[in-house]
């Protein structure tokens, strides 16, 4: 059996070759009817991250009620369901606009779990969030924004710990300041204080949770090229870089910093971003580009600095319509933007957003998820929650790609197996072995293994199967890596 490290070696150089002939396929045929093709032909890889961003921010996906029973019943019945459907990953927003949905004396709760601004519910939301994913077999990860708050006069008085316009407005950019009534603000990204301040909030955060990773949002970045930073840049630039590239450093600098402590903290933590779509522009579309807004994503991973990319590629495949032109909505050709971040993945994960909230992308998605393994990324997450419902993506479990840089040792495999059997059900046991994550169940099915229990967090678990079954369970350690498999098991 191939180790994890030559198996990583070896995605890495057929992921180049996926990318050149993808590129080929795109210049010769054209890519609507390729992505025709392709889904039919492209059969489900036994790695790969399928994920859901769980959206807080105005309630798009939860919470739907102030009451908290209530809200329990809907996050249980979202993590059941996408169990269901075979998603293995779920991105859960904590923080939204400088206001959290956990403890913590540096920000106020939202309004939307309680009614009222900075109230503590009666549960904690963010535990019970990780003991469903636990729960469903899940991989939980902690969904962060950063830069963005609400404007002045969109920010109520908290009843609880102050927001950061009543402790510290001098965090924040002055024209929001001089403006109150827009409804939305930045903090300033090369304020040595609001960087502390946000490393604080996260790394705290991460000692509190068992968790499976941090994720930071595309507002990880200066909303505009002409942000009032000139006193932070007189102070805080002793190499005298320009300002462009000054701008991008003190991005870089705040993303590296987190990225040392968490591993610090954590080693085995996930930790990625989620840049804008866009890194430059491939042709004309005038679209935002996340480079010229100092978010320098790729620099990240050349530094090794983040463990993946999950890239908004909220577009359709295809030029603008007319209609779009119309409307002002261009869309820069998610085939193409797909191709340019799969080729400078700096032996990083890359994860690919399908925004599937619009209607043009929702129809595409079965296209995009095939040119997404295509090119190979290693895997997608839907944006957001409550927009994919009707989407059956996957026939079979898929494991989460191992991030083999952290580490590439395997586990022990489950020993001393245990079987009893009682009214058709077969109660399966086993020894806990150490730093194990989860469990993986397997049914020799021929000459092949299938995968028919995922991400089991106990290690014992009751099914229903027939006598004279083989089966063989594997460990998944807390960094991803998945044992060879035990000895068989054979169903009495």
């Amino acid at each position: 059996m191939c180790s994890h490290r030559r198996a990583a070696w070896l995605e890495m150089k057929v992921s180049a070759w996926r990318v050149c002939l993808a590129w080929i396929a795109i210049a010769v045929q054209g890519i609507e009817s390729k992505a025709q093709d392709s889904s039919s032909a492209v059969l489900e890889p036994r790695y790969e991250l399928r994920g859901v961003w769980i959206a807080t921010a105005f309630g798009i996906d939860f919470p739907k009620t102030t009451n908290a029973e209530q809200q329990k019943q809907h996050l249980d019945s979202i993590f059941q369901d996408l169990k269901a459907r075979k998603f293995n990953a779920v991105f859960f927003q904590v923080r939204i606009r400088a206001d959290v949905l956990f403890e913590t004396d540096l920000e106020p709760y939202h309004e939307y779990l309680t009614g009222v601004y900075g109230k503590a519910p009666d549960y904690d939301v963010v535990q019970y969030a990780i003991d469903c994913s636990r729960k469903y077999g899940l991989e939980f990860h902690a969904w962060f924004n950063t830069m963005i708050l609400r404007g002045k006069n969109a920010t109520k008085k908290s009843v609880g710990v102050p927001s950061l316009w009543e402790r510290h407005p001098e965090w924040i950019d002055s024209r929001a300041v001089l403006n109150p009534d827009e409804p939305t603000a930045y903090l300033n990204p090369a304020n040595p204080h609001v960087q502390a301040h946000l490393l604080k909030v996260i790394l705290n955060f991460a000692r509190r949770y068992d968790i499976d990773g941090i994720q930071l949002d595309d507002y990880l970045r200066y909303p505009s090229t002409t942000f009032p930073d000139t006193a932070e840049f007189q102070r805080y630039n002793p190499r005298k870089l320009a300002l462009d590239e000054w701008r991008r450093g003190m991005i870089t600098q705040f993303v590296e910093t987190l990225y040392d402590s968490l591993m610090q903290l954590k080693p085995y933590l996930k930790f990625g971003v989620t840049p804008i779509g866009v890194y430059r522009r491939l042709d004309n579309e005038p679209v935002m580009e996340s480079y010229a807004l100092y978010q320098d994503s790729r620099e990240w991973t050349r530094r090794k600095a983040c463990d993946y990319l999950a890239p908004q590629l909220y577009f359709h495949i295809g030029k603008t319509t007319q209609e779009e032109a119309r409307a002002k909505q261009f869309n820069p050709d998610f085939a193409k933007l797909l191709a340019d971040w799969c080729a400078n993945k700096n032996f990083r994960h890359l994860y690919v957003g399908l925004g599937v909230y619009k209607p043009s992308v929702k129809k595409q998605w079965r296209e995009q998820l095939a040119l997404a393994r295509q090119f190979g990324a290693e895997g997608v997450i839907f944006y957001p929650y409550s927009a994919t419902a009707g989407i059956e993506a996957f026939e079979d479990y898929a494991c989460i790609p191992p991030m083999t840089w952290k580490k590439s040792t395997l586990p022990e495999a489950p020993q001393h197996i245990r079987i009893t059997k009682q009214n058709g059900v077969v109660q399966l046991s086993w020894q806990a072995q150490p730093n194990a994550r989860w469990y993986n169940l397997y049914e020799q099915q021929g000459n092949t293994l299938k995968l028919i229990r995922q991400h089991i967090f106990v290690p014992e678990i009751q099914i229903d199967i027939a006598s004279g079954r083989r089966l063989f369970l594997t460990t998944i350690d807390r960094f991803g890596i998945e044992s060879t498999h035990s000895a068989p098991v054979e169903i009495p």
